[in-house]
C-alpha cells in the first residue's frame, strides 16, 4: 500500500503487512506529530489520526468527519464551476439538533425553543463554520450523523428544493434502516421551523411549509463489511457533488488510502511552504504602537 511508503519515517513498531490489526503501532514516544498539522477545523497531532484513516476496519471519528467535511464545504465553496451548490454541517450540529430535538418532544413540541438566536440558526445563516454558506444560497446540505446506539455513520442530504432529506447507510437491514430513518427525524421535523424564521426561504410572500421533511432511504448503495461507515459517508458525499454514480462495487482500501495521502501531502505541503489559507489563519494581533 503506498500510504506505508509514504509514512514510512514515522517508525512503525509492527510488520508493516499486519498494522491495520494493531492498536498501537508504533514506537513508544514516536505517535506524535509535532508541530501539529493544522487543517483549519483542527489540528492533528498524532500519528494514528492518519493510520485510523488509512487502513480499512478502523472507525472514523469525529475529527476525522469534521475536518473531511470542511475540505469538501471549502472544495464547493471556492470552485469556479461548482457542480452542485452545497453546504455541510459537522458533528456539532448533529449533536445540537439532536439534543433540541430531545428537549422538543419533552416539551410536548414547544415552538418557542425554536429561535433565531439558537446555534441552528446561525448554521443557516452560514455563520457556525469555518467556509460557511449560507443555507438560502445553496441545493443541498449534507449531515453528518451518527446513530450511537448503533456506533454507525450514516450520511444525510437534504434537498432544499424538494423537502426531502435523502438518508445513505453503507450498513441496510430492516431494523438499521429504520433506526437510521428515525437519526433523521430531528431535521426532518425542527428545520421547517427554522426555515419559517428567515425571509429567503419564502416564496412569493408565501409562509414556509411547516410540515415535517419527508425522509427518503438511497437504495442500491455498496455495503460495508468491516468498521468503514465514516468512509462510506465522506464517500457518498464526495460522489454527489462530483455528479458521478455511486458505484455497485466499493474499493474501501482505495479510497481511504487516498484521502490519507491527500491529507498527509497538504498538511506537509503547508508546512514546509508556510501556507494558510485566510479561513485557516491565526487571528491578528493587534497592531503595534510604533511611535
Amino acid at each position: 500500500m503506498f500510504i506505508v511508503n509514504l509514512f514510512s519515517e514515522w517508525d512503525y513498531i509492527y510488520d508493516q503487512k499486519n498494522l491495520h490489526d494493531k492498536e498501537k503501532v508504533y514506537l513508544k514516544g514516536k505517535d506524535k506529530i509535532v508541530p501539529p498539522f493544522r487543517f483549519g477545523v483542527e489540528d492533528v497531532a498524532t500519528k494514528m489520526w492518519f493510520h485510523k484513516l488509512a487502513y480499512p476496519g478502523q472507525c472514523l471519528t469525529n475529527s476525522h468527519l469534521d475536518i473531511i467535511f470542511y475540505y469538501l464545504r471549502k472544495k464547493g465553496k471556492y470552485a469556479k464551476e461548482p457542480k452542485v451548490k452545497f453546504t455541510t454541517t459537522d458533528c456539532l450540529f448533529f449533536k445540537t439538533i439532536h439534543a433540541l430535538y430531545e428537549k422538543f418532544i419533552a416539551q410536548k413540541k414547544n415552538l418557542s425553543l425554536i429561535t433565531a438566536q439558537h446555534a441552528i440558526a446561525d448554521y443557516i445563516r452560514g455563520r457556525k463554520m469555518l467556509c460557511g454558506s449560507p443555507w438560502h444560497l445553496c441545493d443541498h446540505v449534507f449531515f453528518i450523523i451518527h446513530m450511537e446506539t448503533e456506533s454507525h455513520w450514516i450520511l444525510g442530504r437534504l434537498n432544499i428544493e424538494e423537502r426531502r432529506v435523502y438518508m445513505y447507510n453503507s450498513l441496510s437491514t430492516a431494523m438499521k434502516d429504520s433506526a437510521a430513518i428515525k437519526a433523521c427525524q430531528p431535521f426532518a421535523v425542527l428545520l421547517p421551523h427554522f426555515f419559517a424564521l428567515f425571509d429567503e426561504f419564502k416564496k412569493e410572500n408565501k409562509p414556509v411549509c411547516l410540515d415535517p421533511f419527508e425522509v427518503v432511504k438511497v437504495d442500491g448503495l455498496p455495503q460495508q463489511t468491516s468498521n468503514d461507515c465514516g468512509c462510506f459517508v465522506a464517500s457518498f458525499a464526495e460522489y454527489f457533488i462530483d455528479m458521478k454514480p455511486i458505484p455497485p462495487i466499493f474499493d474501501v482500501e482505495k479510497h481511504r488510502d487516498r484521502l490519507a495521502v491527500l491529507f498527509y501531502k497538504y498538511a506537509r505541503m503547508k508546512e514546509v511552504e508556510f501556507i494558510d489559507s485566510e479561513d485557516e489563519a491565526p487571528p491578528k494581533g493587534p497592531k503595534k504602537n510604533l511611535s
